[in-house]
Order: structure tokens, then sequence, then C-alpha cells
């Protein structure tokens, strides 16, 4: 291992993260099929955070984190990525007397969205990225449809994010568990990346699309751009992250941000970096249903 230059983490050490953006690329066009024709995302909730917590370093300003999930646009179907939180799950966050921001609405189109998806990826087992999925009235038959690695499936039986969110073996079973080395090429112009760091199960996304844009959702290795320009990592002491990993990952990141211009970052709590991407037409701002 290497140690950080230039992060705020001086003297951290660092865990290299290597992802070969060819062989990603390669993968993308693997599995017989249209490739995706659009991403498109939705906010369902949203928490507000001090900069200082949001990357080391930072200031007191407040910071506005939306609770995201994004949805691939196929000619003929959707692939969702991540399936948001219901309000209960939102609420378990923050105290009664000091609630944050719920969509309901957004969070009800989202539900539509999943029941009409083909097929949904969960990136990790954080509450907030699973929980439209495992507290739905119908998961039975949202699970049938929902792909999660090996990983994934023992951190939801075994170190749930939150009580209320505790399965059993036989609920587990019920979704299309498998397992993969460093990558694996989920459907047409969708590669998963393997990038435990911030969670022991988490991944990575990158998307081709038949436009030829690429997109590379980075998922919670930083919680807004920010952290991946400044190779900054979260200081939320209630975090329990491998550092040297995500400093590896946030590096790498980096360098795709500085060097792969047809490359565009989705970063899952960014809430201004969201609606750029919306404004210029990079996704959407509603789900296809």
């Amino acid at each position: 291992m290497a140690v950080v230059e230039g992060a705020a983490q001086a003297g951290v050490r660092t865990t290299p993260f290597a992802a070969d953006l060819a062989d990603i690329r390669r993968l993308a066009h693997l599995l017989p099929g249209a490739l995706p024709v659009a991403v498109n995302g939705i906010r369902v909730a949203a928490s507000v955070r001090p900069h200082r917590v949001v990357i080391e370093g930072g200031d007191d300003r407040p910071v506005t984190m939306p609770r995201t999930a994004f949805q691939v646009v196929y000619p003929d179907s959707t692939v969702m990525i991540d399936a948001g939180l219901d309000r209960e799950t939102h609420d378990s966050f923050s105290t009664p007397d000091k609630r944050e921001p719920y969509y309901p609405a957004a969070f009800a189109q989202l539900q539509r969205a999943l029941d009409a998806a083909r097929m949904i990826v969960l990136t990790h087992f954080h509450a907030d990225h699973v929980a439209g999925v495992t507290r739905a009235a119908n998961f039975s038959a949202l699970a049938a449809k929902t792909v999660i690695s090996v990983a994934t499936a023992q951190c939801l039986l075994n170190t749930p994010h939150k009580p209320h969110l505790t399965m059993t073996a036989d609920q587990i079973n019920q979704f299309i568990i498998f397992d993969y080395g460093q990558y694996y090429p989920v459907a047409p112009g969708i590669v998963l990346m393997k990038a435990p760091g911030h969670s022991a199960d988490h991944q990575m996304v990158y998307i081709a699309l038949a436009s030829g844009r690429e997109i590379l959702h980075s998922v919670d290795v930083g919680w807004v751009l920010e952290n991946i320009a400044q190779i900054k990592g979260k200081a939320a002491p209630w975090v329990k992250e491998d550092v040297p990993a995500v400093i590896g990952q946030l590096r790498w990141l980096n360098g795709v941000l500085n060097n792969e211009k047809n490359v565009t970052l989705l970063v899952t709590h960014d809430d201004e970096h969201f609606a750029a991407l919306v404004k210029d037409g990079t996704i959407g701002g509603d789900l296809t249903i």
C-alpha cells in the first residue's frame, strides 16, 4: 500500500483500486441485446448534514444530501439501480423532533417503477438503497427479479443496517443471488464493479448508452462529487468504512473525472450535481413507468 498524497487524510494509507475501463467497456458489449437509451434518477428523501461531516476538512455550512435511485431505460424495458426507502426507514435516521425531508409522491413513483422494471440491482445493503424492496408490500414479487451479490445477501442477513430491516434466510433466498470476480455484465450495457470499502459489499455501476455516452455510478465511494474531485473522504463519525480502500477508489475515480471526458460520474447523495445533470439532459428527472 502507498501513502496518500494530496488528500486531507495525510498519512492515511491507501489500498490501490485498479479497475480497467477497457475491460469494463468490453464487458458492457458482451451480452446480446440493445444498449440502454437513457438513465433517469429520482430523489425520494434527503438528509441535511454539515459540510465538515460530508468531507474531511469541510466547514459548517449545511449540505443537502438526497436519497436517490436510478433507472436504466432500454427500448423495451427498464432496470432499476437501487430502490430508495420508505418513510419509516428514512425517519429512523433522524429524531422525532427533527425529521428530515421526505417526498411521498416521488417514492410512490419509484414504487411504480420498481413494479414495472424487468430487473432491480441493489448495489449494497444500506437502508437507503434496499428498503424500497425489502420493506415493500409486494416483497416476494420484487425479490424474484432483484439481483444481489453473495456479500450483500450476507450483510442483509447478518448485519442489517437498521434493526427493523432484519431479514430471514427464507426471505434472502427469494432474491437472485450471485457472486463474481471484479466485474460482472448484468445486462447489456451495464457492468457491476466490486468496490468494497464504504461497506463490505459495495459495488459501482458502469453504464454504456446506445448514443456512445458512458455513465459511471460511483454510488457511495464519495457522498458528493467534491469527495472525488479533492480525493477527500467522509468525516462522519458514525460511518465505519475501510478508509484505505475508499481513498484508493476516490483516487481512481478522480482519474476518471479528469481524464475520461466521455464518462459522466453519478454520485448518490450530491443534490447540486444531480440537478445539474438533469438540467443538461445527461439524466432524466422523472422515471419511465
